[in-house]
């Protein structure tokens, strides 16, 4: 499948990398000494896409823009991929639950993109037998270079890779695996997911290509490396799980997804709880999350804009924790896992903010907006400037969200005065979404 092109007289000294290069020992594990590094660096990527998998319609045009910048590009891959298990010399590192398996965040990517957008020490550890692994949810199962790990096909079957490296997130741009079209072929996973762009001749080059390819739109997603943080973007899968917690699955073949029994016991009530007796929303969420939850809904009624918050769609739909796998088919292991399936995020309003509604009521009503804020402050996102508005939904990301100064399409924070002179507001403006433009791998808002 052709995957990348390249402006071929710029593609030797077109080059790797975000954030600091990676040496690998003779084991294939992650070395302290910093790589001496033979090309310049990439620092801007600019990625393309629109809610599902990626339409040709949106592919042309963003090759078209990249062809008018003077850019290189390539199609993007991912999927969640079932794992099974993690070897080390003949022992079990982690294994899955009986019957189950673990859901693992991959992005697919030729390996001389991979060279250019990340290093060729990166590159040239991954083949078709080898994978590398983020450096974060090694972490999570403590894994290293040179384990095998086992993932599952689309069709069950168990296939095994040498992981070839542990790298850094901010270098694979937060995807939890990284993996080359021939790796990906031994899994029958062949979803497009994106276009990436790089290498173009300016930023203001690449912006007007894209704005006459008709690819600024409200239906299509461009995301670039130095744009601000956005506060209403979720949380990648290995973040995700660092925070609330990794768990064994199964997805059934009516569909319906059967959660390790073990991971709920620990992690989410026996069933909806009562969060707040003045916006009396009851849901079953996790854990960590359910103080958050509590605080947000009870600054909200003090605010006096508990009424925007649409308590019998909360308590019939909301809910919380729904454990989803969307399958790329029928009988598959790869897809896409919901974020419900942690417990992460709660919906309400589910008429008035549906899915698919521009505007959503949270953005119309009076003390919307403040609700939506006060969701952020308290370490929410809000789904209202998703790529396909989800007004309903509020996701857990663990950390203040109302700091960020985004021009967001609806509700944009107020960064203003004392708020805006504090250490936090200060890192806020400083940070930018190159870490994570890959880490969205693997997980769907619904």
């Amino acid at each position: 499948m052709w995957r990348w092109a390249a402006a071929l007289a710029g593609l030797a000294v077109a080059i790797p990398l975000v954030g600091s290069a990676v040496e690998l020992d003779e084991s294939g594990a992650r070395a302290t000494e910093q790589a001496v590094r033979l090309r310049p660096e990439v620092i801007d990527i600019v990625s393309v896409y629109n809610s599902g998998s990626l339409k040709t319609d949106t592919e042309l045009k963003a090759i078209a823009a990249a062809q008018q910048a003077g850019s290189d590009f390539a199609i993007r891959e991912s999927a969640s991929i079932a794992m099974q298990r993690i070897e080390r010399g003949g022992s079990i590192v982690q294994a899955a639950p009986s019957l189950m398996s673990i859901p693992m965040g991959t992005t697919v990517l030729d390996g001389d993109v991979i060279g250019a957008l990340m290093g060729n020490e990166v590159s040239a550890v991954l083949s078709a037998d080898s994978i590398v692994m983020s450096s974060g949810t090694a972490g999570l199962r403590g894994a290293q270079g040179g384990d095998t790990i086992t993932l599952r096909s689309l069709f069950g079957e168990d296939v095994d890779f040498t992981i070839g490296a542990v790298v850094d997130d901010e270098v694979t741009g937060g995807t939890e695996l990284l993996i080359t079209p021939e790796a990906a072929s031994r899994l029958f996973l062949d979803r497009k997911s994106g276009v990436v762009l790089w290498g173009f001749e300016s930023r203001d080059a690449i912006d007007q290509a894209l704005e006459d390819q008709g690819l600024v739109s409200t239906s299509i997603r461009i995301r670039r490396s130095w744009d601000p943080f956005d506060p209403d973007f979720t949380l990648g899968m290995a973040r995700t799980k660092e925070l609330l917690g990794e768990f064994g699955y199964r997805v059934n073949s009516n569909g319906s997804v059967t959660q390790e029994s073990a991971w709920q016991a620990a992690n989410l009530p026996s069933s909806r709880v009562l969060l707040n007796s003045s916006i009396p929303i009851r849901a079953r969420c996790h854990n960590v999350i359910e103080p958050a939850l509590r605080a947000a809904l009870a600054e909200a009624a003090a605010a006096g804009v508990g009424g925007v918050f649409n308590v019998f769609h909360a308590n019939t739909a909301g809910g919380c924790h729904v454990p989803r796998f969307n399958r790329l088919a029928q009988s598959s292991s790869i897809g896409f896992l919901s974020r419900h399936s942690w417990g992460m995020a709660i919906d309400t309003n589910t008429i008035g903010s549906c899915q698919g509604c521009a505007p959503p009521d949270f953005a119309t009503l009076p003390g919307g907006c403040t609700a939506v804020r006060i969701f952020r402050k308290h370490g929410f996102s809000w789904g209202g400037n998703f790529l396909t508005p989800d007004g309903m939904h509020f996701e857990y990301v663990g950390e203040r969200r109302d700091l960020y100064p985004y021009p967001s399409r609806y509700c944009p924070n107020i960064v203003t005065g004392a708020l805006a002179d504090t250490d936090a507001a200060a890192e806020a403006a400083a940070a930018t979404q190159r870490a994570t433009i890959f880490d969205d791998a693997g997980l769907v808002a619904e």
